[in-house]
């Protein structure tokens, strides 16, 4: 167990394995054995890995800070929809009244004949 960065924050790594001959707890993936080892390794980029967070109430707002961190960061990076929906609906009034002017022409053109 080790102190992670904010105050009174612990963090807890295990690994936890079950195979035919039972089950097995390892702190780290070093400790375990080479064969076992590269199983787990290949099943870390599948859908067999799982993460379990266990908070108290100050872990739960900690969680809650650092996501709603990342969604403002995430916001951020994006171009203002406003304006984007704006310039949108001007191009689309454009795009109506040139189509428009285009069938007056042709109207006036068939009737003037």
């Amino acid at each position: 167990m080790k102190e992670a960065g904010e105050p009174r924050t612990w963090h807890l790594s295990v690994v936890l394995t079950s195979t035919r001959e039972g089950t097995e707890v390892f702190d780290t993936l070093d400790d375990m054995p080479a064969v076992l080892r590269a199983r787990c390794v290949r099943a870390l980029d599948s859908k067999e890995c799982q993460t379990v967070v266990i908070a108290d109430e100050a872990g739960r707002d900690y969680l809650r800070r650092i996501i709603e961190e990342r969604e403002h960061a995430k916001q951020q990076e994006l171009p203002a929809k406003p304006a984007a929906k704006k310039a949108y609906s001007l191009r689309l009034a454009a795009e109506i009244a040139v189509c428009g002017a285009i069938g007056f022409a042709l109207w006036l053109l068939a009737t003037v004949r």
